[in-house]
């Protein structure tokens, strides 16, 4: 049989099942992209939360639920606009926004693919605001893998409902089937693109992105933006797009025009550097110190944020697209490195009309208009380091308590501004700026050789006492076994020999209880640990209670119950700084009538605040400022250490402690403490 063509007509494209599959494939990379498409839709949905539910994943039979609380889809939404792939409602200029107002990200209409790069089925289920009704969809991702069939000849099924699943308007996905199981690496991914996915300090998305699941907890909660708002330096740079900046520099604000005579094509520009110091007590400062290094390996790097969500790949973890680390090469006393920032370039697509996307969505085009952001970045970079060389000065003080006074904020201004370039400073501001800080960094250095002498008696003194250790526990050991010999000699006075032994061992537990807590100061690991307050003040209590009860000075202790609230310092260090205190108040106690200590520990949203007052004589005000300076004492056998120990200790563990009371009925000093943090947000 000789089959016959027509010698013409139309042509159309069959195409078959698995051309789904392939889009995918070639789309979504992995499964943390193809979840971030998912919550992108749900952004474009008008959602104001999303909640992504992991159940059972890192085994077969797992399912991963996401719901969204957005404008849902009715009969004919489904079947138009949901089933018609690579046509995308949201790609027309009347349609570019949502009514919330938020562009669009979605422009492909394959975003919905994701599901089949996560799992093999797929329920839908979805409903409109006020509907009574809700829709629900089959889909098995399997069926388009038959290479025999057409699309069309996929069939898959959807129903209508009463609307009972959800308790709104908003969708869910219930996906089944998964293709691949879950781990703590991916699930730490995840946490990250989520939270740097919208630009951590921004309003106007409005969008939560909630984690729950039930095999690693510590990733659960609303993602958030880690160890960033504790960044010691922070700039924010405004560009109007016309010429000028408005300039906010750690909290001091400036407005300046754009110094050269060629203009930037960028755009309207905000950007925002939060700068980090490497230095291991530094990083201390701000949390522990490997979960603190960890998450800066994620998020360090500039990002550009189009219309509130990023572009990638800039801000990635090997994205140097500023080239910061040949930067530090050439300079690397001032400039930072791309591992010591994290950056936040803001734009818009309407605003900013010449940085557009590569064709594969890799980056933005290198035209002019994107050289001149990264000048702007770079100057306003430049700047940063200025502020962040007079900071981190060596021959500054630490604190105001000493006699040295501070660098002034006009001089630090000038500095700033003779490093951006954008005024010029005349050559004699310039040596009155040099003779000052040649003065303060004098004055500094005296501070430091005090500092040190104090130091090192206490550490002679402390090493002494850590060589007791072993001989005085040997003692107490030696003394407990004499004790029992006393016991059978005793006689007929038995019973007041009983007494006088029952208080012995008192004493004796008493000091095994005061070598333990040397003992574990002394061997307790450099890394950060989690301490319950309660158990740390009542710990305390045992300690101190004798010398108390000898002074006739009453403890009140007010502090939630066991568990209730954690800090993450070293074991022992609570003790020490307590200590310090406590010393103080016994000595300044001694004249008052009724002498009585208080020490309250209360909880807030990210702090432990503990408060130690007595009600001694009190601080005078023209010493106030001088009580945490080195060698400072006003007592005779003072070694004027105690406070300045205390504060070092709280410091080093990224904490403050300040007087908050210099009035004649007693002293009162604030301790801030990081809480103990969870892993969801890192």
């Amino acid at each position: 049989m000789t089959i016959e063509f027509a010698a013409g007509g139309p042509l159309e494209f069959r195409p078959r099942a698995r051309l789904l599959k392939l889009i995918g494939a070639e789309l979504i990379s992995d499964d943390v992209v193809a979840i971030t498409e998912l919550v992108k839709n749900a952004h474009d949905a008008d959602a104001t939360e999303v909640r992504l539910q992991f159940r059972g994943v890192t085994e077969a039979g797992g399912q991963i639920i996401i719901t969204d609380n957005g404008c849902g889809m009715d009969r004919h939404a489904l079947l138009s606009r949901w089933m018609e792939p690579a046509v995308s409602w949201k790609a027309g200029p009347e349609t570019r926004r949502t009514p919330r107002g938020r562009r669009c990200l979605g422009e492909k209409g394959v975003g919905r693919f994701a599901v089949d790069k996560l799992a093999s089925h797929l329920e839908l289920v979805s409903a409109t605001a006020g509907s009574p009704e809700e829709i629900v969809a089959d889909f098995d991702w399997d069926g388009f893998e038959n290479g025999d069939l057409l699309l069309h000849q996929v069939q898959n099924h959807w129903r209508a409902r009463p609307a009972t699943t959800l308790p709104g308007q908003g969708t869910r996905l219930t996906m089944t089937g998964l293709r691949s199981s879950w781990n703590e690496r991916k699930f730490r991914r995840l946490s990250t693109r989520l939270a740097r996915l919208r630009p951590p300090h921004s309003l106007t998305n409005g969008l939560s992105i909630v984690i729950e699941s039930d095999e690693f907890p510590v990733y659960c909660g609303e993602v958030g933006p880690g160890f960033l708002d504790r960044a010691p330096h922070h700039l924010e740079a405004d560009f109007d797009g016309r010429g000028w900046i408005d300039l906010k520099l750690n909290h001091q604000v400036s407005r300046s025009r754009w110094p050269e005579a060629r203009g930037l094509t960028c755009g309207p520009v905000r950007l925002q550097i939060f700068a980090f110091d490497l230095e291991t007590e530094a990083i201390g400062r701000l949390g522990p110190r490997m979960e603190v290094r960890a998450w800066l390996r994620e998020w360090s790097g500039i990002s550009v944020y189009r219309d509130g969500f990023r572009v990638w790949p800039y801000g990635e973890p090997h994205d140097d697209w500023l080239r910061l680390d040949h930067r530090r090469v050439n300079n690397p006393v001032v400039c930072l490195s791309n591992n010591q920032i994290v950056g936040l370039v803001e734009i818009t697509a309407d605003g900013n009309p010449e940085l557009r996307d590569q064709t594969n969505r890799e980056g933005l085009i290198h035209t002019p208009a994107f050289d001149d952001l990264r000048r702007f970045v770079h100057s306003m970079l430049a700047i940063l380091e200025a502020g962040r060389q007079s900071t981190r000065h060596p021959g500054l003080p630490r604190s105001s308590s000493s006699q040295v006074t501070p660098l002034s904020r006009g001089v630090v201004d000038q500095l700033e501004t003779l490093s951006s370039g954008l005024k010029p400073v005349p050559p004699a501001t310039l040596a009155r700026l040099a003779r000052q800080l040649r003065q303060e960094r004098q004055a500094a250095e005296v501070l430091g050789r005090k500092r040190h002498q104090g130091y090192s008696e206490l550490a002679a003194t402390g090493h002494a006492l850590v060589g007791l250790n072993e001989s005085l526990t040997r003692l107490t050991v030696s003394t407990k076994e004499l004790k029992k010999e006393l016991e059978t000699l005793a006689g007929v006075q038995r019973a007041g020999a009983a007494r006088l032994l029952a208080q012995m061992e008192n004493n004796l537990g008493h000091i095994a209880d005061c070598l333990q807590a040397v003992g574990s100061a002394r061997t307790a690991s450099s890394a950060r640990r989690t301490i319950d307050i309660r158990s740390a003040l009542d710990e305390f209590k045992a300690i101190f209670d004798p010398l108390f009860l000898e002074s006739g000075i009453s403890l009140h202790l007010e502090c939630p119950p066991p568990g209730r609230l954690r800090v993450e310092v070293q074991p022992g260090t609570m003790i020490q700084v307590l200590s310090a205190l406590a010393f103080n108040s016994l000595h300044w106690l001694q004249e008052v009538p009724r002498p009585r200590i208080s020490i309250i520990a209360r909880a807030t949203a990210e702090q432990c605040e503990v408060t130690f007052s007595d009600n001694g004589p009190g601080i005078p005000p023209e010493i106030a400022p001088r009580v945490f300076e080195p060698l400072f004492t006003t007592r005779r056998s003072g070694s004027g250490m105690g406070l300045t120990i205390a504060r070092d200790l709280v410091e080093l563990h990224g904490g403050t402690v300040e007087l908050v009371d210099t009035a004649s009925t007693g002293a009162t000093f604030r301790i801030l403490l990081r809480r103990k943090r969870s892993r969801a947000t890192v």
